[in-house]
């Protein structure tokens, strides 16, 4: 089949325009649309020889693509360099070769991996050979007419929630929530500080221009940090029809006794316009989850993760041990 595969760098990227002899069918073009703003702006990426695109090219002609995210993966109190991957795209007249799975395989085989945002076929292809994370899912659907009582159960805990707690939507993130995300509290943790959650609230890579992320802090009646919630809002098609979801992709609390992950995911639910249906969130914690149903979240599938193994981390999946969010990866970003 005469395929070729090659690592871009950032500095590639840097100095990228489009060959329509090289890429015809515009599948790196696409994904540079897509992510290249972001890929650019990566507060982890460490310098211009970071590879940023692995391209599958076949006589020449660009075939295939998988864009990568330069992360950082604290484990137990060291900083390990990470990469995490999405966007994948293969050349539809050349899919069921192989292409997708061999540019996945070049990207294990690089460094330690970190990702997600497979197609369910990618996914199978990982797992066989990679460690998997599945945290369960749970979603809350936007109800209507007599099946608004549902909400009753929200709205008296959002009712105990204000007298306690204000709201504030912010455009800039501020150092301490960047601080409290990063506090050790897990053997594996994802450094989701300030530059991460700035970039993070600030690139949309979908396509779609009604799409966004929003940042909200939460202070207590004296005005002092409390915790903070950072959300998505998508317009996708689902079974022909076009709905708006949201995800709640990040969030982090100074006090778990005072300010609950079922807390904030309740103040969440009052930030989102009208016209969302469907409200997910993920989250690790059994105790949560049951919470979660007394305010009629339904269980639904799980969230998935692939890790590579490594014989230096024996444990790393157990998923008691990860702090994880809708944000890991590059999920914050795409859908």
């Amino acid at each position: 089949m005469g395929l070729e595969y090659r690592f871009l760098t950032i500095s590639d990227l840097k100095h990228y325009s489009h060959d329509l002899k090289s890429d015809p069918e515009r599948i790196l073009q696409s994904g540079m649309d897509l992510y290249g703003n972001s890929i650019l702006d990566n507060p982890y990426s460490s310098g211009d020889g970071d590879k940023a695109v692995c391209i599958a090219l076949q006589d020449g002609k660009i075939v295939g693509r998988f864009i990568l995210l330069q992360s950082v993966l604290n484990v137990a109190g060291l900083c390990v360099p990470i990469q995490t991957g999405g966007g994948i795209l293969v050349s539809e007249q050349k899919r069921g070769l192989g292409i997708g799975s061999s540019m996945i395989r070049r990207v294990l085989n690089n460094k330690i991996y970190f990702g997600a945002l497979y197609t369910r076929a990618a996914y199978d292809i990982v797992r066989k050979t990679e460690t998997m994370l599945e945290i369960p899912q749970f979603v809350r659907y936007r109800y209507h007419g007599i099946k608004k009582v549902l909400d009753l159960p929200i709205l008296f805990r959002q009712i105990i929630l204000n007298k306690r707690f204000q709201i504030k939507k912010l455009t800039i993130v501020p150092e301490w929530a960047g601080d409290m995300a990063t506090r050790k509290t897990h053997k594996y943790m994802e450094m989701h500080n300030t530059a991460w959650l700035q970039w993070a609230l600030d690139h949309v890579a979908t396509g779609g221009e009604s799409d966004y992320q929003s940042f909200y802090a939460v202070y207590d009646k004296k005005n002092i940090p409390v915790g903070f919630f950072m959300t998505k809002v998508r317009h996708i098609t689902k079974d022909g029809k076009p709905m708006i979801k949201a995800n709640l992709i990040e969030w982090a609390s100074a006090d778990l006794n005072r300010l609950s992950e079922v807390d904030i995911n309740i103040l969440a639910l009052k930030t989102y316009d009208e016209k969302v249906s469907r409200f997910w969130t993920i989250s690790e914690n059994v105790e949560t989850g049951k919470n979660l149903k007394c305010y009629f979240f339904k269980r639904r599938g799980w969230f998935a993760i692939s890790v590579t193994k490594d014989s230096q981390y024996k444990d790393i999946g157990e998923v008691r041990l990860w702090r994880i969010r809708y944000g890991c990866c590059n999920t914050a970003l795409v859908e």
